[in-house]
């Protein structure tokens, strides 16, 4: 699952900064496809891979609040982000068994 680009005008650094977000997760949703291929677990190989990204966080904050609300307005970036992916079925059932 991509990240989809949203149209508006950026300033010049808005729009590096927005070209880089956007390349690193590219970059990532073809980690986690490569993932996949090699057959890894899902659980481990997410958690291996958000440990890393999440302690590479904190390493490179100038404090931990800091790297909290970053990592809390990536949380609430990627639930709004998920919520257009939910597929829902075709046909609803009219009666559960």
């Amino acid at each position: 699952m991509k990240l989809k680009k949203h149209g508006n005008e950026y300033s010049p650094a808005e729009e590096i900064a927005k070209d880089h977000f956007f390349d690193a997760a590219e970059c990532t949703a073809d980690l986690l496809a490569e993932f996949d291929q090699r057959g890894l677990e899902k659980g481990p190989a997410l958690g291996g891979a958000l440990t890393q990204i999440i302690t590479h966080l904190i390493a490179v904050s100038p404090d931990t609040p800091s790297a909290m609300g970053l990592l809390s307005s990536c949380i609430a970036n990627a639930a709004q982000h998920a919520e257009s992916f939910v597929e829902v079925p075709e046909e609803t059932p009219t009666h559960i068994h």
